[in-house]
């Protein structure tokens, strides 16, 4: 069902009566909950693009226990604290991007044994410590970009054995030296680029048998682009590079592009165009 009024103050729904799978209230100016009972076969509910400040209510809420996604992203959320006094065990799926979530402290307190994707990019987060403290025992996707992130150092200490993508691009990171600690053995995705890193050689030490795509930023290239050759993926099926333009005539780049090629692995630049887009250039020119 979608409520096609313009909330502006809490919204009151009982929904005992009917069987409710999906519930979507998208882009209606709802900014409070209240009060929302749902009945216990609901499965989907998609809160995003309003203007909710506090999910606190979420507590007061009767949710059945079959909720399978929860969508509040692209709301106004700063802390999402309560999460930690609500049951969802069957709970696959959380966004929370595109909010004002500052810390993350709270989160080691979830207990979501099924949880398969959390998606927190878009916010403003420092610090993944106590994220890494978190058990989340079947977590495949966790996606950070664009947040405030400056160190992974306590990415040794992970403890999600059957995550496959992890999104790190877009933050303030300087260093992935603490990545030859991390044990990943199902990683098939990590994006690192557009950030602070003034060094790849640490790509060498890092151990992650089933990589298949790896994305890098124009601040990671550079005389160091050579590093690169270093890394060792067996599985390593595309490289992504963001451009800078300095690089397009680059002997370095064209050794280390011709390197990849020749073990089948395909070597994808990408830069912008006017509006801003990202785009693929697969025909770069060289001297």
């Amino acid at each position: 069902k979608e409520f096609n009024n313009n909330y502006k103050s809490n919204l009151k729904l009982d929904c005992n009566k009917i069987d409710l799978f999906s519930c979507y209230i998208l882009d209606r100016g709802l900014s409070l909950l209240c009060s929302i009972n749902f009945n216990s076969k609901i499965e989907k509910i998609i809160l995003e693009e309003n203007n909710i400040t506090n999910i606190t209510p979420l507590s007061q809420i009767t949710f059945g226990e079959n909720l399978i996604s929860l969508d509040l992203s692209s709301n106004k959320i700063s802390s999402i604290d309560i999460l930690s006094k609500v049951n969802f065990p069957l709970l696959n799926h959380l966004y929370l991007n595109n909010n004002c979530i500052l810390s993350i402290d709270s989160i080691h307190n979830f207990i979501f044994p099924n949880l398969l994707e959390l998606n927190l990019s878009s916010n403003k987060i420092a610090s993944i410590d106590d994220l890494m403290k978190s058990k989340f025992p079947k977590l495949n996707e966790l996606l950070l970009s664009k947040n405030e992130i400056t160190s992974i150092d306590s990415l040794s200490n992970i403890n999600f054995p059957k995550l496959k993508i992890l999104t790190l691009n877009y933050n303030k990171i300087n260093s992935i030296e603490s990545l030859s600690k991390v044990k990943l053995e199902n990683i098939r995705e990590l994006k690192i680029e557009k950030n602070r890193l003034i060094s790849i050689k640490a790509l060498s030490k890092v151990n992650f048998p089933k990589l298949s795509y790896l994305s890098l930023g124009d601040e990671t290239l550079g005389d160091n682009i050579e590093d690169l050759k270093e890394a060792k993926f067996p599985k390593l099926q595309d490289i992504f590079v963001y451009l800078n333009e300095k690089l397009k005539n680059n002997q370095k780049v064209r050794k280390v592009v011709d390197f990849f090629e020749n073990k089948g692995i395909c070597f994808r630049f990408i830069k912008y165009d006017k509006n801003g887009e990202e785009i693929i250039d697969k025909d770069i020119n060289f001297i």
